[in-house]
């Protein structure tokens, strides 16, 4: 690119949100989407106080012809109008000046990573004066935190006028200086693949570019940013909706006989499939199978809920389980059959606790069971084959409050048992809606109390392993305690040993919550009850996930 292909240009904030509301902007297909949240709005603003530099944005300044490269969808500017003789696509800056057009607003939405923003929160502290405060995202209050909106209202002073003429004074300043606060933009004329290489190349407020927006912007006519929404769409208020792109772009790319989940190869593989797209007749086929594929991730979820209690991605060991299953459902077009049944549940449970898709096993795994799935949509006899190369001992060292894969699968084995209320009486069962959010911790108990281990000097690795937990309400965690376990379930009244068993807690008369001795207690528990772990894993799996130790 030349040099005199660039030109900077001083636009001042109140120019640019004329500009906005005109619709001079558009967000290109590259472009990635909205993730800023109301902190980072509460910054530019403070930023702009403060007189600090906040980035120059890049226009991609294009004859109204480029139009085609338009994003559609999922953007959040007003829509480019198209009476407007040039394009002005921003390839970088799009958080920046949506920050500021939406405060201006005063609006709410959802942003990429579905986290809710209310920009009447991005609030001015009237009596602040230090940087870093002055503008902050919290509940507005009169006359102390006044919402930005209202600042940049065109009857600021009227909707104001009750919080005394000293504040409004120094409002009207402060509001001066953020609507002539100069931004300077580059815009530049070139050509689609110069662009996309200023894309790639662009580092923004640590928002560096992924692997899965050097594939989108790449394979730019492929529209893959919106394919990932379709799939998402399918996943509504199923609590996977916020599903990564990289998993969604692999079980893509595999439709078309691809098998690489990550880097160059699944790359190449998808900018393939984009020369190919170039033929309508081809482009239109892609078209219908990744519909079907968006709906099959939809059917993929279901089954992991329905069959292994994932309830939300909370649980989910892996996202690529969700890939596989979508796959299976997109190659078999029906549901499995009772064999595929037993088959898809041993690799569940075998991938989930062997944790086969992290580190370096991902690599090996990922592409053999994409050719296993298909294997078993073709053959309903094909077998699913593993070796153990977990211990018990990992049980042990897995931390209640970490997410992997081992971690993950106790507790959908803990929810498929059906946890009941320990100190009411009878057999309660706790609806699963109280589980839907893993990082509710409120709703995991330890079996020995924490402040009980602390007393006797156990170390926190040991105490807050997974198999001193078990599955409780909040209000009955917070009934027991810091009671040790000798004291607390005796008093658990009907259904004992019914309740023990359906929280897999050892409980006979040798089992170490009866030891006087809290220490020695806790040693033999904690053993006893990650052997109870292992076995009821494996007999949900049907196959062994656990190697003889020693």
């Amino acid at each position: 690119m030349k040099e005199t292909d660039i030109k900077v240009r001083k636009i001042r904030v109140w120019q640019l949100l004329d500009f906005v509301s005109e619709g001079r902007f558009a967000i290109p297909k590259l472009q990635r989407e909205f993730v800023w949240d109301g902190r980072k709005a509460a910054k530019l603003f403070d930023s702009i106080l403060a007189g600090m530099p906040i980035g120059v944005p890049m226009i991609w300044d294009t004859p109204r012809s480029q139009v085609l490269h338009l994003r559609q969808n999922y953007h959040v500017l007003p829509s480019f109008n198209k009476r407007n003789r040039r394009v002005w696509f921003i390839i970088d800056g799009q958080q920046r000046v949506s920050v500021l057009h939406h405060t201006q607003m005063g609006d709410a939405l959802r942003n990429g990573r579905l986290k809710p923003i209310d920009f009447q929160k991005v609030v001015l502290a009237v009596e602040e004066d230090e940087p870093g405060k002055r503008v902050q995202y919290r509940r507005p209050v009169d006359g102390e935190y006044i919402p930005i909106r209202q600042i940049l209202d065109s009857h600021w002073h009227k909707r104001l006028a009750g919080i005394g003429k000293q504040k409004l004074k120094r409002v009207g300043r402060i509001r001066r200086r953020l609507l002539h606060y100069p931004m300077h933009f580059s815009f530049i004329d070139g050509r689609l693949d110069e662009i996309k290489e200023c894309f790639l190349r662009i580092n923004t407020l640590g928002m560096k570019v992924t692997t899965a927006d050097a594939i989108i912007t790449d394979a730019e006519t492929l529209d893959l940013r919106d394919f990932t929404h379709e799939v998402r769409a399918q996943l509504n208020d199923s609590g996977f909706e916020d599903i990564p792109e990289m998993p969604i772009l692999f079980a893509l790319a595999a439709t078309q006989d691809g098998t690489e989940a990550r880097g160059r190869a699944l790359h190449s593989r998808l900018k393939q499939l984009e020369k190919d797209a170039s033929n309508d007749k081809r482009r239109k086929r892609l078209a219908k199978d990744w519909t079907r594929l968006a709906s099959c991730f939809g059917k993929a979820v279901n089954y992991l809920q329905k069959n292994f209690c994932v309830l939300s991605r909370d649980y989910l060991s892996y996202d690529y389980i969700v890939s596989m299953l979508a796959l299976f459902f997109y190659w078999n077009g029906l549901g499995p059959s009772e064999r595929q049944k037993r088959e898809i549940n041993k690799w569940f449970w075998a991938t989930s606790v062997g944790q086969r898709y992290s580190g370096s096993e991902f690599l090996r795994c990922v592409p053999a069971d994409t050719k296993f799935f298909k294997r078993l949509t073709k053959n309903v006899n094909t077998k699913f084959f593993y070796s153990p190369i977990k211990e018990q001992s990992d049980v042990v060292r897995t931390q209640y409050s970490g997410r992997t894969g081992i971690g993950s699968a106790i507790y959908c084995m803990l929810i498929r048992r059906g946890p009941v209320s320990i100190m009411e009486e009878g057999l309660n069962e706790i609806p699963h809606s109280k589980y839907v959010a893993q990082a509710n911790r409120k709703n995991r108990h330890h079996i020995f109390p924490r402040h009980v281990m602390i007393g006797v000097g156990e170390s926190p690795s040991r105490y807050n392993s997974i198999a001193n937990i078990c599955l409780l309400t909040a209000e009955e965690n917070q009934q027991i305690g810091n009671k040790q376990p000798r004291k607390y379930l005796a008093g658990a009244g009907s259904y004992f040993a019914k309740k023990m068993d359906r929280h897999l807690i050892p409980s006979d008369e040798q089992s170490g919550i009866w030891v006087r001795d809290v220490k020695r207690g806790f040693k033999r528990f904690i053993k006893e009850r990650a052997e109870l772990i292992c076995a009821a894993l494996e007999g949900e799996a049907t196959i062994r996930l656990f190697r003889k130790e020693g």
